[in-house]
């Protein structure tokens, strides 16, 4: 086949044996694309040649025939091959018919010559699986794509890197990174089929080199050149300064399909619908409320309990915490539910069912959570506890001094601050809370070995981390240092203790002595 049909006579004749393809007008041998635009062009154009516009439509009247001929004799030779035994019995009229007969074998060999008569013959419900010729066919097709297109990146990065402003030296640039094609032998546009002249003049494609009318010419605007060779968008302000028709650069429709075919892959992968967006902030504001939804039923069991780790304060933030985050759920259902999409189309039943889910999230997660306790009766509950565990002390200690008494057990150690639980702490100016992270010194009347210790400075530190966490209502974290908070005041009530009853021991030991 010829890659140019409108070479030469001399050149046909030297190139004798190629075959030309396509709609081709038989004077000027252009290729006019159909059927119609051809009848059209040899009506207008070479009116004269009657007998040879007659020529052309017998032409097509013969192929027609043709055609028809070879749909009738495949169908003709599928019945032969079943009556093959009958004509077997009947020589003679086999012999009279023989070269009928041969000439429909070899049409039907010829026009069922395709994959169909290499494949064994299938049983009822047999499956085959072509996936494997799928890929055979659609893998080296789109390396090609993937390769053209990465050309024309790379051509376009070099085309833009270093462009003149000024259109002559421009011109001279694009140039010299893509070679033209010589328009000297080339009579006619290849997209339209229309000749150049004076009006029609010849362009060039600035990344593949190819001619074209300006008909036919596509251009890509400096902008969105420049995103797809990733340069950097500081590189088109001095473009600003050119002439309104250097502003883009001028493309064939293919390197341009091309470019916009990778264009719309890339958004694509990058780019989501809003619907999408926001069913995304839906499901981030679930995953975030769910540990709030936990320990807000923790804080109201360790109330009802009588501990006092946590307030109805601590409980009441972390419910308006909750209440605001469903209300933000709710607002983003509803406007999903308010994006513009066919009536009865699949989008609108996602959009509903996704209102729907968040309707039951709502009602069955956080407005089914118990309501705060009444204070009062949280502080009669808390009260009843520390008498409680006041009393258990108190038996303690005395079942511990009957067992002295009784056994004389000198090396008993009463440890009665070992009992000690929630809501029993040592008291003073030096456990008092303090209003920030640093820990400040204690007031001017606490005695000096209080300040030197350094148990009180850690509790009075570790008061201030909880009262931080409970501004940023981390109650986790305010949980666990509520516990090392107690152990610590047990300590130093431990040392306070053993401090007095070591100071009362020594009068007696004087007495004892004098």
């Amino acid at each position: 086949m010829s890659s140019n049909p409108f070479d030469s006579d001399e050149d046909q004749g030297a190139a004798s044996g190629e075959i030309l393809e396509g709609f081709l007008c038989p004077i000027c041998r252009a290729d006019l694309k159909s059927i119609d635009v051809l009848t059209d062009h040899f009506a207008r154009q070479h009116a004269e040649e009657e007998d040879t516009l007659k020529s052309v439509f017998n032409i097509f009247v013969k192929a027609k025939k043709k055609i028809l001929n070879n749909f009738e004799d495949e169908r003709g030779g599928a019945a032969a091959g079943s009556s093959s035994s009958s004509t077997a019995a009947g020589g003679a009229s086999s012999s009279a018919n023989g070269n009928g007969a041969d000439q429909r074998v070899l049409s039907n060999a010829r026009s069922r010559f395709n994959v169909f008569n290499y494949m064994s013959k299938q049983q009822v419900g047999a499956e085959c699986s072509h996936f494997e010729y799928f890929q055979s066919v659609r893998n080296p097709r789109l390396e090609r794509y993937a390769s053209e297109t990465n050309k024309l990146i790379i051509r376009l990065h070099r085309l833009l890197k270093d462009l003149p402003t000024d259109s002559v030296q421009r011109k001279q640039h694009e140039q010299q990174t893509v070679a033209w094609l010589d328009g000297t032998s080339v009579k006619l546009c290849p997209s339209c089929a229309k000749s150049f002249h004076i009006a029609r003049r010849q362009h060039h494609c600035r990344l593949c080199g190819g001619i074209m009318c300006n008909d036919c010419s596509k251009f890509l605007a400096l902008e969105n050149a420049l995103q797809l060779a990733s340069l950097s968008t500081s590189r088109s302000e001095p473009m600003q300064h050119m002439q309104q028709g250097d502003s883009a650069i001028r493309l064939c429709e293919h390197c341009l399909w091309l470019l916009d075919t990778r264009q719309d892959m890339h958004e694509s992968r990058t780019c989501r619908p809003l619907l999408v967006q926001v069913y995304e902030q839906i499901r981030q504001l679930q995953k975030d409320v769910t540990p709030d939804l936990d320990m807000y039923l923790k804080i109201i069991n360790s109330l009802h309990e009588g501990e006092t780790i946590f307030t109805i304060a601590d409980a009441s933030a972390l419910r308006g915490k909750i209440g605001q985050v469903a209300e933000a759920m709710d607002m983003r259902s509803k406007r999903i539910l308010a994006i513009y999409c066919e009536p009865g189309s699949r989008e609108e039943s996602l959009k509903k069912a996704i209102r729907l889910s968040c309707i039951q999230a709502i009602k069955e997660r956080m407005l089914s959570l118990p309501p705060l306790p009444n204070e009062a009766h949280i502080q009669q509950i808390q009260e009843r506890k520390r008498m409680e565990t006041e009393q258990r002390i108190l038996t303690e200690q005395r079942m511990a001094m009957e067992a002295y008494e009784r056994y004389g057990l000198g090396a008993t150690t009463i440890q009665s601050g070992g009992g000690l639980e929630s809501g029993t702490f040592a008291q003073g100016s030096d456990l008092q809370s303090i209003n920030n992270w640093s820990a400040p010194q204690a007031s001017t009347s606490t005695s000096k070995s209080s300040l030197d210790d350094p148990l009180i400075e850690q509790i009075n530190i570790i008061k201030g981390y909880i009262k931080q966490a409970r501004q940023d209502m981390n109650f986790e974290v305010v949980e666990t240092l509520e516990l090392n908070l107690r152990e610590l005041q047990r300590e130093v009530y431990e040392r306070q203790r053993k401090s007095q009853n070591s100071a009362a021991a020594s009068p007696e030991l004087e007495q004892q002595q004098s």
